[in-house]
């Protein structure tokens, strides 16, 4: 059973290695500190979108032969 303690300075999350995968516990970790840089971030909710925006093209620019016939075919 995953327990939860909370004091005035932290939380602190147990998750018994028996109830997730250490891929998964990985993973969950990862998230909780994307979650708390976000929170501190004093990034606009303009500048986030943008940056967003700028991200999703690189990566289909990147990535867009993946997904899509190629026009020498």
């Amino acid at each position: 059973m995953i327990t939860v303690e909370a004091s005035k300075h932290e939380i602190r999350v147990h998750i018994p290695t028996g109830d997730m995968p250490p891929d998964a516990t990985n993973a969950f970790v990862d998230w909780l500190r994307v979650e708390a840089a976000a929170r501190r971030s004093r990034l606009t909710d303009a500048a986030a979108r943008k940056l967003a925006e700028d991200l999703k093209a690189d990566w289909w620019a990147r990535n867009q032969g993946r997904f899509t016939e190629r026009e020498d075919k």
